[in-house]
């Protein structure tokens, strides 16, 4: 069936790795400044994907037992194809890191059809034309293995359309992450999609991103990866597709066909998003993802290593020398710690702002099985949160429960104004909380530590129609550092209908009464709740401040 609704890693623990880059970075949008940062120097960069820190090219690897070694050293051997030596151990597991490539014919899978971005005030979409696939490492289309081959990003123009480089070039990056454990078929375990304005550079100084085998002073070998330049979207030998800003006022679309096993919860770093779901066949899906881009802020910090904290020492890698940047995804339970050890050393500001359109599976949410179902795209959670859970709300209590987290300033000293949207099924909210098909209302409520808490929430909206309903609820305004939203919804109960009385005579059937006219329901009031720091917004006929809250 047809799901559509509108709506206004190699591993999965957090990636450490070693950037260097022999120039400064000088993107047209805010990058990390990552360059050899001496000998007792450590630091912490937080992205929403490692695509230009590791996982730009597509990799499959075989892990063996045990996956990790005792001193922390990856045990991994770089593959070919399944069954080729060394990747023909019975014992091995294999983790694919898969770039999708556009597609050729009607016919493909696993493969990106089109591109478009246009202005937001256009409903017509004009697609945008490939151009090429990035020169780079791929994996071979095994038959037989379960896994898709793995491809490079994809190139394309959308004519018109001037990203801030001045030129109208986009580059697609959809990775897919798949596990093979002996003796199975593939589990897919997310997908991530992105679209990168970019200009075309020059310089000696680039690579073609790869991966390779290293062979430790201890004799262990692991997979590691060269190439990436933080400031470009991808790279090739003497050239580098510069990150760029989108034009103002721009919508982007990507649509995808991949495996239905990817389906459940979105995360997204857009605004406004409109999702379509089209089954393709038994395994595969149709995704089209069309949103507008959305502002986040980074965080990026150093120390020398001398003066660090514990807290901060304790999160490093296990080699006592250590000295490098260390990466963790936006996305990961630890950035909260990450973020809450490093505030200081920040001065409790972002370190840029990024221009960002993308969207990601993330995990199932917890406390009830009905946000756990992954046959059919159960709801869509944006943010534009430096950090946030990586999972579907939390249901406890009675209220959907996400927490989001960041510093408290922007790079300009201005108070960051936190944004959460929440979109999901209908049904999902029926079975969370019993309800019928009657309109529901909800209240939503930031709580948060800081000392500065600022709310404004938008009405409930639903959206759709027939069995495709959906729900959707908007928090804006909030400050950080890591408050937690909760979601209550309500739903009043049906009044019973009045017993009817029949005056007929006996066996004479009485006409039936002309319909009554159609009554139009009466305007619902929004009204602002305040309890010490705390803020509410209630929605309803007749609302009223919960206990202890004062009308503001």
């Amino acid at each position: 069936m047809r799901q559509r609704t509108r709506f206004t890693v190699l591993t999965t623990a957090t990636l450490a790795s070693l950037l260097l880059s022999l120039l400064p970075s000088y993107g047209a949008i805010w990058a990390p400044d990552i360059r050899p940062p001496g000998p007792n120097v450590v630091g912490v960069n937080i992205v929403d994907s490692f695509f230009n820190t590791g996982e730009n090219v597509s990799t499959l690897t075989a892990q063996g037992t045990p996956r990790i070694n005792p001193d922390g050293t990856p045990n991994a051997r770089l593959c070919k194809a399944i069954g080729t030596a060394p990747c023909d151990k019975p014992d091995q597991t294999f983790v694919a890191n898969l770039l999708l490539g556009a597609c050729k014919s009607p016919a493909d899978q696993w493969c990106v059809e089109n591109l478009s971005v246009r202005k937001k005030v256009e409903s017509q979409t004009k697609l945008a034309t490939f151009l090429r696939q990035v020169n780079g490492q791929t994996v071979i289309n095994t038959p037989g293995d379960g896994l898709p081959g793995g491809s490079t990003m994809s190139l394309w123009r959308a004519e018109g359309l001037n990203n801030s480089g001045g030129v109208d070039t986009y580059a697609v990056y959809v990775v897919l992450k798949a596990t093979k454990a002996p003796g199975r078929g593939p589990v897919f375990d997310e997908f991530t999609a992105m679209v990168l304005p970019y200009s075309e550079k020059s310089g000696f100084q680039y690579e073609q991103a790869a991966t390779d085998e290293m062979v430790l002073p201890n004799g262990t070998i692991r997979v590691g990866s060269r190439g990436s330049s933080p400031e470009c979207a991808w790279t090739e030998a003497g050239k580098c597709g510069l990150m760029e800003d989108f034009p103002v006022d721009t919508r982007a679309s990507v649509t995808l066909r991949v495996s239905n096993q990817l389906t459940g919860w979105l995360m997204g770093r857009m605004a406004d998003p409109i999702i379509d779901v089209q089954p393709i066949d038994a395994e595969q899906n149709k995704i089209s993802i069309d949103a507008e881009p959305v502002k986040v802020p980074k965080f990026f910090a150093t120390t020398d290593r001398t003066t660090a904290s514990p807290a901060i020492l304790a999160s490093l890698p296990r080699n006592a020398d250590f000295s490098g940047v260390t990466n963790g995804r936006a996305n990961e339970q630890g950035a909260f710690a990450t973020i809450a050890n490093w505030k200081d050393i920040a001065k409790d500001t972002a370190a840029g702002v990024v221009s960002t359109w993308s969207a990601t599976t993330i995990s199932n949410g917890f406390g009830s099985p009905c946000l756990s179902d992954r046959s059919k795209l159960l709801g869509v959670v944006t943010t534009n949160a430096m950090v946030y859970e990586g999972t579907a709300p939390r249901f406890e209590n009675s209220t959907l429960n996400y927490q989001v987290g960041g510093m408290h300033l922007n790079p300009d000293g201005t108070v960051f104004q936190g944004s959460y949207d929440l979109v999901m099924r209908k049904a999902t909210a029926q079975c969370l909380y019993g309800f019928t098909d009657a309109p529901i209302t909800a209240i939503v409520t930031v709580v948060d530590a800081g000392k500065e808490e600022r709310i404004e929430t938008s009405s409930l909206q639903e959206l759709g129609t027939g069995a495709d309903k959906w729900l959707k609820l908007s928090a804006r305004g909030f400050t950080f550092s890591s408050p937690t939203l909760k979601i209550k919804l309500n739903q009043a109960k049906p009044a019973a209908p009045a017993p009817t009385q029949s005056t007929a005579p006996a066996g004479e059937q009485k006409a039936a009464a002309p319909a009554a006219p159609a009554v139009k329901a009466p305007a619902k009031i929004s009204i602002t709740c305040v309890k010490g720091k705390l803020t509410r917004k209630v929605l309803g006929l007749a609302p009223k401040c919960p206990a202890g809250f004062k009308r503001k």
